[in-house]
């Protein structure tokens, strides 16, 4: 298999960066072994769980960069996890909400602000977002370093600790710099690198992503998704990474516009999912399948067969999406009595918001048809 020159040149990188790196946290960590508090048992646990903290730190601090730049270019809070922590918008209250995280794929961390307005610079702006991680990794390797050095001829146990937590998230923080810098991928996401250059380089590659974020920006705009630049979604289904998103879009404005056929279309793609894709990301998806099979084709056994592969994820939650798929499923199989209480309970809901996005102004039109 030939190998191409960029791809062997990011090889290298790699190999190179991941020895230095691999020298250094040697280094540390055997500088480390002769102050840390180990003289008895419980200064033994504390030095322990004062390494865990410091490198679920590194974790959180790379995501909250991410965060806090998308807050400041004017992006609205989506999700934050870092580990078992997760803090969400709750999509029924509209609320900030603490949560317990139980999905491994996520627990490497991840931060969601999105665009609710497009911009000519919105590309730029998502960029800056995109870099921060990187950045907020590379300073508190340096910030780390250089606080855990000073640190390390102290004599009490307290500021030992201390020293080790600042050792600890200075290496986790190097090889994070370097997972989101180095690869072009993790699983089937970009890293963060490769995402910025993906947003800045221009060309296609460029215009595949501002219509990408254009598609965002709309549907977070209160705007309908009647008026989604179709123009827009056959550029990103271009791109086969994204081709999958774009279809979710083509599949909701051709709901909103009243075409049946066409959306049952799309729906038979977006069941064809990436074994990678996270469970969480893969029921969003497949609801909408499920939603399909039983609102547009009145299919019980596809819709109820689809309903049992995401049933983990959305049998508790009791927002206006996931009540409107229980109600359509509660159609299907008979229950009319419950499939009305349901969308009723869902448009309720609705009517407590002061402004809808163009996804709640099609469930709310979705809802009153199940009504």
């Amino acid at each position: 298999m030939k190998i191409k020159k960029k791809h062997l040149t990011q090889m290298l990188a790699g190999l190179m960066l991941g020895v230095l790196g691999g020298y250094v946290g040697m280094k540390m960590g055997k500088h480390l072994g002769h102050f840390a508090p180990t003289d008895n048992l419980f200064q033994k646990v504390v030095t322990i769980a004062t390494a865990f903290f410091a490198l679920w730190f590194a974790l959180a601090f790379h995501e909250l960069a991410h965060l806090a730049t998308g807050l400041r270019q004017g992006f609205r809070f989506h999700l934050y996890v870092a580990g078992f922590l997760g803090i969400r918008r709750d999509p029924e209250t509209e609320r900030v909400v603490v949560y317990f995280n139980t999905d491994p794929q996520l627990f490497g961390g991840v931060a969601a602000t999105l665009p609710v307005e497009n911009t000519p610079d919105l590309t730029r702006r998502f960029a800056r977002l995109v870099i921060a991680g990187p950045i907020g990794s590379l300073l508190l390797t340096v910030v780390g370093a250089w606080a855990g050095w000073c640190l390390t001829g102290a004599e009490p146990a307290g500021l030992r600790w201390l020293a080790v937590f600042f050792f600890v998230s200075a290496i986790t923080s190097f090889f994070l710099f370097l997972a989101t810098t180095v690869p072009s991928r993790t699983g089937m996401f970009f890293t963060d690198r490769a995402r910025y250059f993906r947003l800045t380089a221009g060309g296609q590659t460029s215009e595949i992503e501002r219509a990408m974020l254009s598609l965002v920006a709309h549907a977070h705009s209160g705007k309908s998704l009647e008026t989604l630049d179709m123009a827009d979604v056959d550029t990103v289904r271009q791109d086969k990474d994204y081709a999958i998103y774009a279809d979710l879009y083509a599949y909701s404005h051709y709901l909103a516009t009243h075409q049946p056929e066409q959306a049952l279309q799309v729906a038979e793609r977006l069941s064809d999912l990436p074994d990678e894709m996270p469970p969480i990301f893969q029921a969003e998806l497949l609801k909408e399948v499920c939603f399909a099979a039983a609102f547009l084709k009145n299919d019980s056994e596809g819709a109820n067969a689809c309903w049992k592969k995401i049933e983990k994820q959305l049998a508790r939650r009791k927002d206006v999406s996931a009540l409107r798929i229980k109600s359509a499923l509660s159609k299907v199989n008979g229950e009319l009595a419950e499939a009305k209480r349901l969308a009723q309970q869902a448009l309720a809901m609705l009517d407590k918001k002061s402004m809808l996005s163009g996804g709640e102004l099609l469930e709310r039109q979705l809802l009153q048809t199940l009504a």
